[in-house]
């Protein structure tokens, strides 16, 4: 059993045991690394809470999109709506122009299609 001597300022404070003397180092040097690793935990929740606010500000972001986007769709179907009920009514003129005695009004319609196709092809050539 070994006994070590403390020594302060040239002067030996007491004697404790060599066991002892190591168990205090030791607990010296296990807090120390504690307190380490705690500023490093401290650190790494920082930068944490950092990336979180910065994921909620881009998940606020995409909601606001998303909501315009909405906006944008209903638009379109309603201008889709309007589009399919004057589509409706032409085929009802259409369809009842078909149906009259008048054999005249089918060449001229068939002559109109023809003349749009013809025009739509110069336009693209």
């Amino acid at each position: 059993f070994f006994i070590a001597v403390v020594w302060t300022r040239n002067k030996a404070v007491s004697k404790l045991p060599a066991a002892m003397v190591e168990r205090n180092r030791r607990t010296n040097a296990g807090a120390a690394y504690e307190t380490y690793i705690e500023e490093q935990n401290d650190a790494h929740i920082g930068l944490l809470a950092g990336k979180v606010s910065q994921l909620k500000q881009l998940s606020i972001d995409i909601q606001g999109e998303i909501r315009t986007d909405l906006k944008q769709l209903d638009g379109i179907d309603s201008t889709f709506d309007s589009a399919g009920s004057a589509l409706k009514g032409t085929m009802m003129r259409l369809g009842r122009m078909v149906n009259s005695k008048d054999g005249c009004h089918m060449l001229y319609l068939a002559l109109f299609v023809v003349a749009v196709f013809l025009f739509i092809y110069k336009m693209a050539r």
